[in-house]
């Protein structure tokens, strides 16, 4: 704003100390004093003046500068997927909108994971409203995540905004058993051994979802041969450890017994 600078606010400083040392001395203040008292209390009402405008203006400034852009988002939360079932439902699963569309005409689109790169023709934009349908089955074993991008583009088909990620979780579904390491796992132990003495220990994968009720395994022994003597083995449900659970195994009688495990 014109009219205001470093003497104005050198000005208004002095002023104001003026008026500070006349009121501590107001007792012996005379009648020219008084005068000059009203002059400067003039003077700095018209440089308050400015300065509230001063202010006013900038507050404006800034209010404006902050409402001109604002970032484009997904306006609907993406949403999950569930692995090996139709998610059609749901859709749309997200939206993109830009700020420019008050403007302009916008124009959608997106690129990577399940549109330009495999699993294909899994997702669809509406290219006017930006909203994303999902349109096929997805394996999350093979896909766990699907990484996409969102342009908007004017009428030249020029992109008015920087591309914007989109990560999708494909949630998982019990579709693994476990599998055993090998088929078959051998053990010893000496003749005479203590009871809760480790004889081998079982080791199976499950290709679900790591950390999830899905791919957690417990081990469990089904049968023994010969089934005499009963239950001289145990096996830890989550480690796969087995053990003896008698006293002093004898090998002639023990013989070499087997074990179906599940």
């Amino acid at each position: 704003m014109k009219g205001w600078g470093k003497d104005n606010e050198r000005e208004c400083l002095t002023v104001f100390y003026i008026l500070r040392t006349i009121l501590s001395a107001r007792k012996s203040i005379n009648y020219y004093y008084s005068s000059l008292t009203d002059i400067y209390v003039a003077r700095c009402q018209v440089l308050y003046a400015k300065l509230i405008k001063i202010t006013a203006f900038n507050n404006q400034l800034f209010k404006k500068d902050h409402v001109i852009r604002q970032k484009r988002e997904w306006i609907v939360p993406p949403a999950v997927i569930w692995e090996e079932i139709d998610n059609s439902n749901k859709n749309p699963i997200a939206k993109i909108q830009s700020d420019y569309e008050a403007n302009m005409t916008i124009t959608y689109a997106i690129t990577g994971q399940g549109v330009t790169e495999p699993p294909y023709k899994l997702f669809v934009i509406n290219g006017k409203t930006g909203e994303l349908n999902i349109t096929g089955i997805v394996d999350r074993e093979k896909t766990p995540f699907l990484h996409l991008r969102g342009y908007a583009m004017n009428a030249q088909g020029v992109n008015v905004e920087k591309p914007l990620d989109l990560r999708i979780k494909v949630l998982d579904v019990n579709d693994n058993s476990p599998v055993f390491s090998q088929e078959v796992f051998s053990g010893s132990v000496e003749e005479l051994c203590a009871a809760g003495t480790l004889v081998l220990r079982i080791i199976a994968t499950d290709a679900d979802e790591p950390n999830n009720l899905n791919s957690k395994i417990a081990y469990k022994i089904v049968s023994q041969q010969p089934s005499f003597p009963a239950s001289i083995f145990q096996i830890h449900k989550e480690t796969g450890e087995v053990h003896t659970t008698v006293f002093q195994l004898d090998r002639e009688v023990s013989f070499s017994p087997l074990l179906v495990l599940f």
